[in-house]
């Protein structure tokens, strides 16, 4: 059976304390949780109607999110014309707003 040394870190006294308090490790930690949710398809398809409306949410689905460009299907050509003419500029706010970490540059809509 094959035993390990312990080791000691490079410069070590054998008097300072070489753990960390979590105070000084979680913002870091958190931060990094934070980033890893923030460019999740499912929290983005979660919140899907509340950034568009429920309403609306019935008649579209979020398909995709790839370089940076989120992919909507809509149910019908009425709804895909309104979509690209009035509400896009406002739903890539709303994005921005609820996933600030997300680089999103555009949203194309498809007639499923």
């Amino acid at each position: 059976m094959m035993r390990y040394r312990r080791r000691t870190p490079r410069n070590y006294s054998g008097i300072a304390n070489t753990s960390h308090n979590l105070y000084e490790l979680l913002p870091n930690i958190l931060k990094r949780i934070g980033r890893s949710y923030s460019n999740r398809l499912d929290l983005i398809m979660l919140s899907w109607p509340e950034i568009i409306g429920p309403k609306l949410a019935k008649m579209t689905r979020v398909v995709a999110y790839e370089n940076a460009v989120l992919l909507v299907c809509v149910s019908n050509s009425t709804l895909y014309s309104l979509l690209v003419q009035n509400y896009k500029p406002k739903i890539l706010r709303d994005i921005k707003r609820c996933f600030p970490d997300l680089k999103i540059k555009d949203i194309k809509f498809k007639i499923s």
